[in-house]
Protein backbone atom coordinates (compact mmCIF):
# COMPACT_ATOMS: atom_id res chain seq x y z
CA UNK A 1 0.00 0.00 0.00
CA UNK A 2 1.38 2.83 -1.04
CA UNK A 3 0.53 5.32 2.30
CA UNK A 4 2.76 3.08 4.02
CA UNK A 5 5.64 3.75 2.35
CA UNK A 6 7.93 6.20 3.49
CA UNK A 7 9.24 7.29 0.05
CA UNK A 8 7.05 7.46 -3.79
CA UNK A 9 8.76 6.05 -6.79
CA UNK A 10 8.27 8.97 -9.28
CA UNK A 11 7.85 8.50 -13.07
CA UNK A 12 7.82 11.66 -15.35
CA UNK A 13 6.58 11.13 -19.16
CA UNK A 14 7.29 14.33 -21.18
CA UNK A 15 10.19 16.28 -21.15
CA UNK A 16 9.41 19.53 -22.18
CA UNK A 17 8.95 22.94 -20.91
CA UNK A 18 6.96 22.88 -18.05
CA UNK A 19 8.67 19.48 -17.09
CA UNK A 20 11.59 21.48 -16.15
CA UNK A 21 9.88 23.17 -13.02
CA UNK A 22 7.99 20.03 -12.11
CA UNK A 23 11.85 18.27 -11.96
CA UNK A 24 13.06 21.41 -9.90
CA UNK A 25 10.17 20.66 -7.54
CA UNK A 26 10.64 17.19 -7.60
CA UNK A 27 14.41 17.50 -6.27
CA UNK A 28 13.21 19.97 -3.48
CA UNK A 29 10.82 17.19 -2.08
CA UNK A 30 12.99 14.39 -0.68
CA UNK A 31 10.30 11.97 0.04
CA UNK A 32 9.45 12.12 -3.95
CA UNK A 33 12.07 9.73 -5.52
CA UNK A 34 12.38 10.50 -9.36
CA UNK A 35 12.91 6.90 -11.07
CA UNK A 36 12.58 7.27 -14.69
CA UNK A 37 11.97 10.04 -17.15
CA UNK A 38 10.13 8.92 -20.82
CA UNK A 39 10.18 11.31 -23.98
CA UNK A 40 10.16 10.79 -27.46
CA UNK A 41 13.06 12.95 -27.70
CA UNK A 42 16.16 11.18 -26.52
CA UNK A 43 18.31 14.60 -26.14
CA UNK A 44 15.84 15.88 -23.84
CA UNK A 45 14.99 13.26 -21.70
CA UNK A 46 18.75 11.91 -21.54
CA UNK A 47 20.01 15.32 -20.41
CA UNK A 48 17.21 15.43 -17.59
CA UNK A 49 17.93 11.71 -16.88
CA UNK A 50 21.62 12.73 -16.08
CA UNK A 51 21.13 15.81 -14.26
CA UNK A 52 18.60 14.14 -12.10
CA UNK A 53 20.14 10.86 -12.01
CA UNK A 54 17.63 8.26 -12.94
CA UNK A 55 16.97 6.03 -16.06
CA UNK A 56 15.38 7.13 -19.48
CA UNK A 57 13.43 5.81 -21.72
CA UNK A 58 11.69 6.39 -25.13
CA UNK A 59 8.80 3.75 -24.42
CA UNK A 60 5.77 4.94 -22.43
CA UNK A 61 5.23 1.05 -21.73
CA UNK A 62 8.19 0.35 -19.87
CA UNK A 63 7.01 3.07 -16.86
CA UNK A 64 3.66 1.30 -17.11
CA UNK A 65 4.88 -2.10 -16.51
CA UNK A 66 7.81 -1.40 -13.58
CA UNK A 67 5.62 -2.77 -10.47
CA UNK A 68 8.24 -1.02 -8.64
CA UNK A 69 6.90 2.57 -9.74
CA UNK A 70 3.65 4.19 -7.78
CA UNK A 71 3.30 7.27 -9.43
CA UNK A 72 3.37 9.01 -12.88
CA UNK A 73 3.66 12.71 -13.54
CA UNK A 74 2.37 14.05 -17.27
CA UNK A 75 3.80 16.67 -18.99
CA UNK A 76 3.41 15.07 -22.63
CA UNK A 77 1.37 17.17 -25.10
CA UNK A 78 -2.47 17.60 -24.15
CA UNK A 79 -3.30 15.09 -27.28
CA UNK A 80 -2.05 12.51 -25.27
CA UNK A 81 -3.00 12.85 -21.93
CA UNK A 82 -6.17 10.30 -22.04
CA UNK A 83 -4.39 6.95 -23.08
CA UNK A 84 -1.55 8.09 -20.56
CA UNK A 85 -3.55 8.41 -17.81
CA UNK A 86 -5.82 5.05 -19.12
CA UNK A 87 -3.02 3.22 -18.92
CA UNK A 88 -1.30 4.57 -15.71
CA UNK A 89 -4.46 3.75 -13.90
CA UNK A 90 -4.27 0.51 -15.25
CA UNK A 91 -0.91 0.15 -14.43
CA UNK A 92 -1.86 0.62 -10.94
CA UNK A 93 -0.12 4.04 -10.70
CA UNK A 94 -1.60 7.06 -9.42
CA UNK A 95 -1.18 10.20 -11.83
CA UNK A 96 -0.60 13.91 -11.62
CA UNK A 97 -1.29 14.87 -15.34
CA UNK A 98 -0.53 18.86 -16.64
CA UNK A 99 -3.34 21.27 -17.67
CA UNK A 100 -5.75 20.77 -19.76
CA UNK A 101 -6.84 17.60 -18.21
CA UNK A 102 -8.24 16.15 -21.22
CA UNK A 103 -9.44 17.34 -24.45
CA UNK A 104 -12.49 15.95 -24.64
CA UNK A 105 -15.17 15.47 -21.85
CA UNK A 106 -15.99 12.08 -22.57
CA UNK A 107 -12.25 11.57 -21.86
CA UNK A 108 -12.16 13.16 -18.25
CA UNK A 109 -15.52 11.67 -17.39
CA UNK A 110 -13.72 7.93 -18.64
CA UNK A 111 -11.07 8.52 -16.70
CA UNK A 112 -13.11 10.10 -13.24
CA UNK A 113 -14.42 6.10 -13.56
CA UNK A 114 -11.04 4.31 -14.27
CA UNK A 115 -9.78 6.28 -11.03
CA UNK A 116 -12.48 5.11 -8.92
CA UNK A 117 -12.40 1.43 -10.48
CA UNK A 118 -8.57 1.78 -9.59
CA UNK A 119 -8.65 3.47 -6.34
CA UNK A 120 -6.00 5.59 -7.48
CA UNK A 121 -5.56 9.11 -7.13
CA UNK A 122 -5.96 11.19 -10.17
CA UNK A 123 -4.67 14.98 -10.06
CA UNK A 124 -5.20 17.83 -12.57
CA UNK A 125 -1.68 20.00 -11.86
CA UNK A 126 -3.12 23.51 -11.37
CA UNK A 127 -0.09 25.58 -10.02
CA UNK A 128 -2.37 28.53 -8.92
CA UNK A 129 -3.90 26.71 -6.07
CA UNK A 130 -0.52 26.68 -4.64
CA UNK A 131 0.20 30.34 -4.86
CA UNK A 132 1.00 31.62 -1.41
CA UNK A 133 -1.41 34.50 -2.13
CA UNK A 134 -4.20 32.31 -3.59
CA UNK A 135 -4.65 30.56 -1.24
CA UNK A 136 -4.16 33.80 1.55
CA UNK A 137 -7.31 34.86 -0.70
CA UNK A 138 -9.45 31.86 -0.47
CA UNK A 139 -9.07 32.43 3.46
CA UNK A 140 -10.36 36.16 2.85
CA UNK A 141 -13.03 35.40 1.11
CA UNK A 142 -14.24 32.33 2.70
CA UNK A 143 -13.99 34.40 6.24
CA UNK A 144 -16.37 37.02 5.10
CA UNK A 145 -13.89 40.24 5.32
CA UNK A 146 -14.97 40.86 1.52
CA UNK A 147 -18.33 40.94 2.55
CA UNK A 148 -21.07 39.42 -0.41
CA UNK A 149 -18.70 38.96 -3.09
CA UNK A 150 -20.39 40.28 -6.09
CA UNK A 151 -17.35 39.97 -9.26
CA UNK A 152 -14.63 38.44 -10.01
CA UNK A 153 -12.19 38.88 -13.36
CA UNK A 154 -8.92 36.87 -14.21
CA UNK A 155 -6.33 38.06 -16.74
CA UNK A 156 -3.84 35.88 -18.78
CA UNK A 157 -2.44 37.76 -21.30
CA UNK A 158 0.54 38.71 -22.62
CA UNK A 159 2.93 38.73 -26.32
CA UNK A 160 4.18 35.41 -27.47
CA UNK A 161 5.18 34.50 -30.76
CA UNK A 162 2.56 31.22 -31.34
CA UNK A 163 3.93 30.45 -34.69
CA UNK A 164 6.32 27.52 -33.96
CA UNK A 165 4.53 26.31 -30.71
CA UNK A 166 2.56 23.26 -30.22
CA UNK A 167 -0.14 24.92 -28.34
CA UNK A 168 -1.47 26.43 -31.47
CA UNK A 169 -1.73 23.18 -33.38
CA UNK A 170 -5.15 21.90 -32.55
CA UNK A 171 -4.07 18.29 -33.69
CA UNK A 172 -1.55 18.44 -30.28
CA UNK A 173 -3.43 21.15 -28.23
CA UNK A 174 -7.17 20.33 -28.49
CA UNK A 175 -7.32 24.67 -29.10
CA UNK A 176 -5.92 27.81 -28.72
CA UNK A 177 -5.41 30.06 -25.80
CA UNK A 178 -9.23 29.20 -24.64
CA UNK A 179 -7.75 25.47 -23.41
CA UNK A 180 -4.61 26.21 -22.28
CA UNK A 181 -4.64 29.09 -20.47
CA UNK A 182 -8.34 29.20 -19.87
CA UNK A 183 -7.68 25.86 -18.57
CA UNK A 184 -6.12 27.48 -15.33
CA UNK A 185 -8.22 30.71 -15.21
CA UNK A 186 -11.78 28.34 -14.39
CA UNK A 187 -9.71 26.21 -12.10
CA UNK A 188 -8.86 29.41 -10.46
CA UNK A 189 -12.57 30.65 -10.05
CA UNK A 190 -13.86 27.61 -9.09
CA UNK A 191 -11.19 27.19 -6.67
CA UNK A 192 -11.63 31.26 -5.10
CA UNK A 193 -15.60 31.72 -6.01
CA UNK A 194 -17.12 28.39 -6.29
CA UNK A 195 -18.50 26.18 -9.37
CA UNK A 196 -19.45 27.85 -12.59
CA UNK A 197 -23.13 27.63 -13.37
CA UNK A 198 -23.35 29.35 -16.77
CA UNK A 199 -20.59 30.58 -19.83
CA UNK A 200 -20.27 33.09 -22.80
CA UNK A 201 -17.33 33.14 -24.77
CA UNK A 202 -16.19 35.36 -27.38
CA UNK A 203 -12.96 34.91 -29.53
CA UNK A 204 -10.97 37.87 -30.39
CA UNK A 205 -9.79 39.16 -33.90
CA UNK A 206 -6.68 36.50 -34.77
CA UNK A 207 -3.49 38.38 -35.61
CA UNK A 208 -1.24 35.88 -35.72
CA UNK A 209 -0.98 33.40 -38.55
CA UNK A 210 -1.99 30.48 -36.48
CA UNK A 211 -4.71 27.72 -36.58
CA UNK A 212 -6.60 28.54 -33.37
CA UNK A 213 -7.89 31.56 -31.33
CA UNK A 214 -4.76 33.68 -29.65
CA UNK A 215 -7.45 36.00 -27.87
CA UNK A 216 -10.50 35.25 -26.10
CA UNK A 217 -12.58 36.62 -23.37
CA UNK A 218 -14.95 34.02 -21.16
CA UNK A 219 -17.91 35.47 -19.38
CA UNK A 220 -18.52 33.57 -16.48
CA UNK A 221 -21.53 32.92 -13.52
CA UNK A 222 -21.37 31.27 -10.81
CA UNK A 223 -23.67 28.72 -9.38
CA UNK A 224 -24.14 31.35 -6.26
CA UNK A 225 -24.76 34.03 -8.99
CA UNK A 226 -21.21 35.59 -8.67
CA UNK A 227 -20.36 37.27 -12.22
CA UNK A 228 -17.02 37.95 -14.16
CA UNK A 229 -15.26 37.53 -16.79
CA UNK A 230 -11.80 35.93 -18.11
CA UNK A 231 -9.75 37.69 -20.60
CA UNK A 232 -7.06 35.67 -22.18
CA UNK A 233 -4.63 36.27 -25.16
CA UNK A 234 -1.14 35.42 -26.99
CA UNK A 235 -1.11 38.47 -28.90
CA UNK A 236 -1.51 41.73 -26.47
CA UNK A 237 -0.73 42.83 -22.95
CA UNK A 238 -3.19 44.25 -20.08
CA UNK A 239 -1.16 46.96 -18.41
CA UNK A 240 -2.38 45.94 -15.07
CA UNK A 241 -0.33 44.22 -11.92
CA UNK A 242 -3.16 42.02 -11.08
CA UNK A 243 -3.96 38.57 -12.79
CA UNK A 244 -6.64 38.26 -10.32
CA UNK A 245 -9.45 40.53 -8.57
CA UNK A 246 -12.39 39.52 -6.44
CA UNK A 247 -14.74 42.49 -5.23
CA UNK A 248 -17.42 42.09 -2.60
CA UNK A 249 -19.47 44.98 -0.56
CA UNK A 250 -16.68 45.28 2.10
CA UNK A 251 -13.57 45.17 0.06
CA UNK A 252 -11.57 44.12 -2.67
CA UNK A 253 -8.63 41.45 -3.14
CA UNK A 254 -6.08 42.27 -5.95
CA UNK A 255 -3.49 38.92 -6.63
CA UNK A 256 -0.49 40.05 -8.36
CA UNK A 257 2.55 39.31 -9.83
CA UNK A 258 4.85 40.91 -7.81
CA UNK A 259 2.45 41.47 -4.45
CA UNK A 260 -1.07 41.41 -3.37
CA UNK A 261 -3.43 43.99 -1.99
CA UNK A 262 -6.56 43.92 0.29
CA UNK A 263 -8.59 46.71 -0.30
CA UNK A 264 -10.91 47.61 2.55
CA UNK A 265 -13.80 49.80 1.19
CA UNK A 266 -14.39 50.95 4.94
CA UNK A 267 -11.24 52.55 5.93
CA UNK A 268 -10.40 53.03 1.75
CA UNK A 269 -7.54 51.98 1.89
CA UNK A 270 -5.19 48.75 0.88
CA UNK A 271 -2.65 46.55 3.06
CA UNK A 272 0.11 44.05 1.16
CA UNK A 273 -0.79 40.37 2.05
CA UNK A 274 1.48 38.74 -0.27
CA UNK A 275 4.90 38.95 -2.24
CA UNK A 276 3.51 37.79 -5.61
CA UNK A 277 3.38 34.90 -7.82
CA UNK A 278 6.83 32.47 -6.85
CA UNK A 279 6.47 29.71 -9.55
CA UNK A 280 9.07 27.14 -8.28
CA UNK A 281 7.55 27.87 -4.73
CA UNK A 282 4.01 27.01 -6.21
CA UNK A 283 5.46 23.63 -7.99
CA UNK A 284 6.86 22.21 -4.71
CA UNK A 285 3.99 23.09 -2.93
CA UNK A 286 1.85 20.95 -5.47
CA UNK A 287 4.33 18.37 -5.29
CA UNK A 288 3.96 17.97 -1.52
CA UNK A 289 0.66 18.02 -1.66
CA UNK A 290 0.29 15.28 -4.18
CA UNK A 291 2.92 13.29 -2.06
CA UNK A 292 0.36 13.72 0.97
CA UNK A 293 -2.45 12.29 -1.24
CA UNK A 294 -0.64 9.61 -2.62
CA UNK A 295 1.01 8.55 0.84
CA UNK A 296 -2.69 9.18 2.49
CA UNK A 297 -2.63 11.88 4.66
CA UNK A 298 -4.94 14.40 3.30
CA UNK A 299 -7.44 14.11 0.40
CA UNK A 300 -6.76 16.12 -2.27
CA UNK A 301 -7.74 19.76 -2.78
CA UNK A 302 -7.85 19.17 -6.52
CA UNK A 303 -9.46 15.95 -7.39
CA UNK A 304 -10.59 14.54 -10.77
CA UNK A 305 -14.10 15.65 -9.83
CA UNK A 306 -12.31 19.59 -10.73
CA UNK A 307 -9.95 17.99 -13.26
CA UNK A 308 -13.68 16.93 -15.07
CA UNK A 309 -15.09 20.29 -14.43
CA UNK A 310 -12.77 22.28 -15.70
CA UNK A 311 -12.79 20.23 -19.14
CA UNK A 312 -16.50 20.98 -19.05
CA UNK A 313 -16.30 24.49 -18.53
CA UNK A 314 -14.03 24.93 -21.33
CA UNK A 315 -15.99 22.35 -23.67
CA UNK A 316 -18.83 24.73 -23.00
CA UNK A 317 -17.33 27.88 -23.23
CA UNK A 318 -15.86 26.45 -27.18
CA UNK A 319 -19.90 25.47 -27.70
CA UNK A 320 -20.31 29.27 -26.91
CA UNK A 321 -18.06 30.54 -29.50
CA UNK A 322 -19.66 28.45 -32.39
CA UNK A 323 -22.72 28.70 -31.00
CA UNK A 324 -22.69 32.86 -29.66
CA UNK A 325 -24.84 32.66 -26.65
CA UNK A 326 -25.06 32.25 -23.16
CA UNK A 327 -24.78 28.17 -22.20
CA UNK A 328 -25.32 26.21 -18.88
CA UNK A 329 -22.29 24.45 -17.80
CA UNK A 330 -24.66 21.53 -17.00
CA UNK A 331 -26.71 21.29 -19.87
Amino acid sequence: MTGSRENIRLALIGCGGIAQTHLEAIARVPRVKLEAIQDINPSAGEAASSKYGCRFTKNPDDIFKDKNLDAVLICAPPVTHFQLMKAALEAGKHVLCEKPFTTHLRDAEAIRELSKKSGKIVMMASKFRFVQDMIEAKKFIESGLLGDVVLSEVIFCSVVDMGKRWNSDPRISGGGVLIDNGSHAVDVIRYLVGPIKSVYAQAGKRTQNIPVEDTARLHFETQTNIIGMVDLSWSLYKHTANYVNVFGTRGTLEVGWAQSLLWDAKEKSSKVFGNGYKKLDAFVRQMEHFADSVQEKVKPILGVEDALESVRVIEAAYTSVREKKWLKVHG
